[in-house]
């Protein structure tokens, strides 16, 4: 009997207008199309399912494609005949393992978060506002058990491990999304940053919006909760006035205990935090003296269970999140890249996680050229800048895959633009990260 592999995902406002279901967006703007790619990372040609399932639980339409190793099926949904206008979420099986990224956006904003591999009962959100600087943010669960199950969001103000607001979905059905706005709660203050945790009576997954207003109306940030915590994280691309982008880390302790943090970057400095049980810790990399402009990386340790996000944005309003990495391997696929695709190019920051200097080699669907770094010490990270490289076309659109030569393990984000005249002055974020998916 064949193993098949589960993916998750939750499909914000997927059609041309919004429909009456219970987890709509809070995100403003609109109406939001998605679309998401499917990479097949296993060693034989993949047969994929996709199911697609409404609020109530109900499987309102499915597909069957076949998928070549390493090639990528990219589902624009919209396009989909017979599906209603409306927030769905998915199910992907398939007989070899797979990744996925979805996309979500309207005419000036749109973000990118990850397929998830299977579900937990608990999840981590390190960040979550009301009016923080102007910005906003909601959460969404997705019940992928095959009963009802609560769904709980609790919220934690930093240096506190009670939560100052909850509140529980009941009876959620399964495969099904919900989601809770974090605008206008009364327990949250104003320029605060928050924390919270997705608690469920069964298997979910979790996953977070942010969005601004006024001034940084049309920045928009997406990612993954986090089933578990570590004592040691990644973060491939910090920025500091990096053609002007800039970044900040977020570090949420989800262990019961305080934790003792430290972050070590990529030029040297090391930096010491303190976080109580469940709060979290913002670090606005411009604010840091002690760190030269451009593109660096950071390590991440604590004495108790932490996670790690990224947020990143430009004058321009463009605006996105990735998750630190715990874990890696040698091998990393982006499942979805472009080079001037409708406007869109992308780059590829590769972290070496290793102890010692490592070479990296990416390669790209369909593609015969492949590209080699110099050598990355531990620590230290790599670029490939999609329009820089005369052996990838213009109109590209495809998957890659990343090795480390040495045997190292690595971890690498993949940032995507659009950014050619004139729409690279243009004050929208069309702008998406997510993290490379380890093999």
């Amino acid at each position: 009997m064949k193993k098949f592999f589960l993916l998750f995902l939750v499909l914000v406002a997927v059609l041309a207008s919004v429909g009456p279901v219970s987890a709509d967006t809070s995100v403003p703007g609109g109406p939001f199309s998605s679309s998401f790619a499917v990479q097949n990372i296993g060693t034989g040609t993949a047969t994929v399912m996709v199911e697609y399932y409404d609020a109530t639980g109900a499987m309102l339409h499915t597909s069957s494609h076949s998928v070549e190793v390493d090639d990528v099926l990219s589902v624009y949904v919209p396009a989909i005949a017979g599906l209603d206008a409306g927030e769905y979420s998915i199910v992907i099986s398939s007989d070899q393992p797979v990744a996925a990224t979805s996309n979500f956006s309207d005419a000036d904003s749109g973000a990118s978060y990850n397929g998830f591999g299977e579900g937990a009962t608990a999840w981590f959100i390190p960040a979550v506002y009301d009016n923080y600087y102007a910005y906003f943010s909601e959460v969404y669960a997705q019940n992928v058990s095959d009963a009802a199950a609560d769904i709980t969001l609790s919220i934690y103000a930093p240096g506190n491990s009670t939560p100052v607001w909850t509140d529980t979905k009941t009876a959620v059905p399964a495969k099904s999304s919900v989601n809770w706005s974090q605008k206008d709660l009364s327990e949250l203050a104003p320029n605060v940053s928050y924390s919270a945790k997705v608690t469920a009576t069964g298997n979910v997954v979790s996953m977070a919006n942010i969005y601004g207003s006024g001034t940084v109306s049309h920045q928009l940030y997406s990612y993954n909760g986090f089933s578990e915590g570590a004592t040691t994280y990644y973060a491939p691309g910090l920025y500091k006035n990096y053609y002007g982008w800039n970044a900040s880390l977020t570090i949420q302790n989800v262990s019961a205990s305080e934790a003792n943090v430290t972050v070590d970057f990529s030029n040297g400095t090391s930096k010491a935090y303190t976080i109580p049980s469940n709060s979290s810790q913002a670090i606005y990399i411009p604010g840091l003296t002690e760190l030269p402009p451009g593109l660096l990386s950071a390590t991440v340790t604590a004495d108790y269970d932490v996670v790690v996000t990224v947020n990143m944005s430009n004058p321009y309003n463009r605006a996105a999140t990735y998750n630190g990495v715990s874990e890696a391997t040698t091998i990393v696929n982006a499942p979805n890249v472009m080079r001037r695709y409708y406007g869109y190019s992308s780059s590829l920051t590769c972290q070496n996680l290793g102890t010692v200097a490592t070479t990296m080699t990416v390669s790209f669907s369909d593609l015969a050229f492949t590209e080699t770094s110099t050598s990355i010490d531990p620590g230290d990270n790599w670029e490939v800048y999609l329009p820089a490289k005369a052996g990838i076309p213009d109109g590209y659109e495809g998957s890659a895959v990343v090795i480390s030569d040495a045997a190292q393990p690595i971890a690498c984000i993949v940032n995507s633009n659009m950014e050619d005249p004139p729409q690279n002055t243009q004050i929208m974020d069309q702008f998406y990260s997510y993290n490379g998916v380890n093999k």
